[in-house]
């Protein structure tokens, strides 16, 4: 019988790759998308009475965006934690056969 084997070195690299995929989407990303830098005469006379909806729009998207950068930071936290897990998990382990006498 075989078991699995998990390196936590890699759930912290892995939490550290999505964490980092999480900052340009919150910091940038979102940004953008609420802040058009246009206002409603950008719209032209014809469709300027939709540019508030439009806006009220892009601020919920913008928000939607920032909200999947945060759970995106709750996914690496935790990675980092399952990781540390498996770290205890073995030392503890070990510790255990080693008391066992089985020297």
């Amino acid at each position: 019988m075989s078991g699995f084997g998990a390196n936590a070195g890699e759930f912290v690299s892995t939490a550290g790759s999505v964490r980092g995929a999480a900052d340009p989407v919150r910091d940038d990303h979102s940004k953008k998308i609420g802040d058009l830098g246009m206002g409603q005469a950008d719209f032209g006379k014809a469709h300027g009475e939709n540019f508030q909806p439009y806006q009220e729009a892009m601020t919920k998207i913008s928000k939607c965006v920032a909200s999947m950068a945060d759970a995106m930071d709750d996914f690496a936290e935790r990675l980092e934690k399952t990781g540390s897990g498996y770290d205890w998990s073995d030392a503890e382990a070990a510790d255990t056969v080693g008391k066992s006498g089985g020297n």
